[in-house]
């Protein structure tokens, strides 16, 4: 006799992070996650993927692995074949720039249907091939084996001119901003995305129809947009969300109730890191480092002489040497002359190096050999390893303020084709391109540093937990909570 499910709800917080999150609850803003902590279990410092950039790791989270397998590697990257700047979203200037109809393509056809490797499964083909319906809520990845159709709302088909469908493959119950709904009366301020109200409206319809699916994602996005403006202690946004919180539990006869009837894991994506308040020295001008090269200037196919382009992720970037006379040395040199660079890291002959703008030295490190991590991953390592803040001893590796930083590093070094560097800014710094969004002030993320990289979570409902506290390691877990 066959059982239905548990339903998982996995609610996805953008940049909920643990200091916050736990002031939030001593001091009575946030009585429903402060009910899920006391009921479950509460883990503080669970390890992001990187770059810590919210397409990236929604892709970990579902695939259940890094950019080197899933092939997402940030929210703007230079598609090597197509000679062009894929965007999924940096800012309204940047868009503009590397071209509007591009982005919605790109952001609402391209990256599922496309960019997201074949070669990796999803939580919710899984679920598929197993019969088992699931939900997507928000998240802009979301690839299932159910055919739906994408329909551009009416403002995006007057700025692109494009009046006709795509179609895609999602889970069955599909729910995206303005493009796709389950409650007709949901209202979708955000075009591309619905808030936090939107969202858990959309969750509130599932329960109250009885029709919540073995597993349900839904992502709330805006908190991120509170914290990047007012910085990493924003309490109110917790609070806001938190009562949307209260709404969904309020649905059972009691709050006991819903633990007994769900499974419930809130989770964060990615930290924050503040920012200074100086434009002038916080902000690392990257054309003004590599002002001796030929810097590719917009989206138009690249010309004969452009030597270098840029994909700014807020305090990460890949730095592309495009050839036509420049020197990857070169570009090297003049990277590592500014202290404000954090790490500076590139392959070449399948190791792994890095250097920095601020330290001396060299690090080198490739998978396999004699070194063990905590992950039971093995590594050959030379040089000084205070580059990444990792102590070797007895032939197990210790990482400090860069975690599980030689997986994380290396996969995005192979994240997708291209003679690039990967390069990321001290913490209250970031970068600039032109038209790339800056935070001054407020606080950013994107980098391989324990303040972006470190996240907190919530499991409440089982007593069943993942084998490591990374999000690349839920998916086999949660496949197993559906069982």
């Amino acid at each position: 006799m066959s059982t239905t499910p548990k339903p998982v709800i996995l609610l996805i917080i953008d940049t909920l992070m643990s200091t916050p999150l736990e002031e939030a609850v001593q001091t009575g803003h946030a009585p429903a996650l402060q009910y899920l902590m006391e009921r479950g279990r509460y883990f503080p410092h669970v390890v992001s993927s990187f770059p810590t950039m919210s397409v990236t790791i929604e892709s970990t989270l579902l695939t259940g692995e890094y950019a080197d397998k899933h092939h997402l590697p940030a929210l703007i990257w230079y598609h090597e074949d197509e000679k062009r700047m894929v965007n999924y979203g940096t800012g309204v200037k940047e868009i503009i720039k590397t071209g509007f109809s591009s982005f919605v393509k790109d952001m609402f056809f391209e990256l599922n249907s496309v960019h997201l490797s074949k070669q990796v499964k999803t939580i919710h083909e899984e679920l598929a091939e197993r019969n088992l319906p699931s939900a997507s809520i928000n998240a802009f990845v979301y690839r299932g084996n159910t055919i739906q159709q994408i329909h551009l709302p009416r403002i995006l088909r007057l700025m692109t001119g494009f009046n006709g469908t795509w179609d895609i493959q999602a889970p069955p119950l599909w729910s995206l901003g303005s493009f796709a709904k389950f409650n007709p009366f949901t209202r979708t301020p955000q075009i591309f995305s619905g808030n936090y109200k939107a969202g858990c409206k959309e969750l509130k319809y599932l329960i109250k129809r009885n029709k919540l699916p073995p597993f349900t994602m839904c992502v709330i996005q805006d908190l991120d947009l509170r914290i990047h403006l007012k910085g990493p202690m924003d309490l109110k946004g917790i609070q806001k969300i938190d009562r949307e919180l209260q709404k969904l539990f309020n649905l059972y006869s009691s709050w006991e109730k819903a633990l007994k009837e769900c499974t419930w894991i809130v989770l964060s994506d990615n930290g924050h890191a503040s920012m200074g308040n100086n434009k002038h020295h916080y902000v690392i001008n990257l054309r003004k480092i590599l002002k001796d090269f030929a810097v590719m200037n917009d989206n138009m196919p690249v010309p004969y002489k452009d030597q270098i382009a840029l994909a700014v992720n807020q305090r990460m970037v890949f730095v592309y040497c495009l050839g036509n006379g420049a020197e990857k040395n070169h570009i090297l040199s003049s990277l590592k002359k500014d202290k404000r660079i954090d790490i500076i890291a590139w392959q070449e002959k399948g190791l792994n190096h890095v250097v920095s703008g601020e330290k001396d030295g060299r690090f080198s490190f490739s998978e396999g050999g004699p070194f063990q991590d905590q992950y039971e991953q093995t590594w050959t390592v030379s040089g000084d390893e205070k580059l990444l803040d990792i102590k070797v001893k007895n032939n197990n590796i210790h990482y400090g303020d860069y975690p599980d930083a030689l997986a994380r590093l290396s996969s995005s070094l192979t994240s997708h084709k291209g003679n690039y560097f990967v390069v990321t800014a001290k913490p209250g710094y970031e970068f600039k391109e032109k038209g790339s969004p800056l935070h001054v002030g407020g606080a950013a993320h994107g980098s391989l540093h324990k303040q972006e990289s470190l996240v907190p979570m919530i499991v409440a409902g089982t007593e069943v937990y993942p084998k490591y506290e990374r999000i690349i390691d839920f998916k086999p877990w949660i496949l197993s909570l559906i069982q």
